[in-house]
């Protein structure tokens, strides 16, 4: 309750016309008192609907379009409680992320939190007003894999539709941030990774064919873009799925990815024969 009001009051623009130095004060009892305090909320004492509520909040406030202000003394002042404002939406998250992970909850109660991260995930490929930074999503699914786990198919869908060039090779290091905890672990949970990268192959395949076939003008974006098809079929390779991988390609994705991989792909699909 704390938490949530000191919150909404910082994040109020009229926090900031009444005195900066008020704004100070909360968002110094926000990081010491609460994000870095060692005592967090525990037990059932606070129901998972508040949570999730929370959370959505804390999302949708990482992704706020920045207004952009006439003057140029406002804009500076503007953009620096932006930056507050974007730390305190990141760092609400992973606090309240903690406090979820620490109640055990079914997966299937977990699954409004999945969907409260496709939604953002929406927003991310489709709007290019979307503040929400793919380094602060990378970080999410770094220290809850569960989450990265749950948007894995949803991510290479969207991945391969997104509207720009950029977003759609910026997300590539989300899809192997996920890719990446999935071949970690022991051996139940590399077994249960494995289904989930098994399932996936389809929407994988589709994604690189996007990607051969509309290769991006920049020549960093096509080196980035080159990186992961290699990346990729390395933790594929870890799971023994490389097989798997090349009978879910299509005939044009195929030599779509022939074609950007050269002799790469081809003394690969030798190995798998």
């Amino acid at each position: 309750m704390v938490y949530s009001n000191l919150a909404q009051a910082f994040v109020n623009p009229h926090t900031a016309e009444v005195s900066e130095q008020l704004g100070q004060r909360i968002w110094g009892i926000l990081q010491k008192q609460i994000f870095k305090a060692k005592d967090y909320p525990k037990g059932d004492g606070v129901h998972l609907s508040t949570l999730e509520s929370l959370l959505e909040k804390s999302l949708k406030l990482a992704s706020k379009p920045f207004k952009r202000q006439k003057s140029a003394s406002k804009q500076s002042a503007a953009s620096n409680r932006q930056k507050m404002v974007s730390s305190l939406a990141q760092t609400s998250t992973f606090w309240i992320l903690k406090i979820i992970d620490s109640r055990n909850f079914s997966q299937s109660e977990l699954e409004r939190i999945i969907q409260i991260f496709r939604d953002v995930l929406v927003g991310y490929f489709e709007s290019k007003k979307s503040q929400i930074k793919s380094g602060f999503l990378k970080e999410i699914f770094r220290r809850r894999p569960w989450i990265g786990h749950g948007v894995f198919g949803f991510i290479l869908e969207r991945c391969g539709s997104a509207k720009s060039d950029f977003r759609r090779v910026e997300a590539l290091d989300l899809v192997m941030e996920i890719m990446k905890s999935l071949t970690s672990g022991n051996s139940d949970e590399q077994n249960a990774s494995k289904k989930i990268l098994k399932s996936s192959l389809d929407k994988l395949s589709r994604l690189m064919k996007e990607l051969a076939t509309n290769v991006p003008s920049k020549p960093a974006r096509r080196t980035e873009v080159h990186k992961f098809y290699v990346k990729a079929l390395e933790m594929l390779s870890k799971h023994n799925l490389t097989k798997h991988f090349l009978k879910a390609l299509a005939p044009d994705t195929e030599a779509a990815l022939e074609a950007q991989l050269g002799e790469q792909f081809i003394t690969l699909k030798k190995l798998e024969k």
